[in-house]
């Protein structure tokens, strides 16, 4: 076996790494989003 070919295991959890931190970067713009609506609601309903 070539030293750059990965085996299926490598593959499977490189997969699954990119599925995990696709999801905590959703998580995160997702905790980003709600802040800044937050926020501008405050702006608006409460005048500064």
């Amino acid at each position: 076996m070539q030293p750059s070919e990965k085996s299926p295991s490598q593959q499977d959890r490189q997969a699954t790494q990119q599925a995990a931190n696709r999801r905590l970067g959703l998580i995160l713009l997702s905790i980003v989003v709600v802040f800044f609506l937050g926020f501008f609601a405050k702006m608006v309903f409460l005048g500064g």
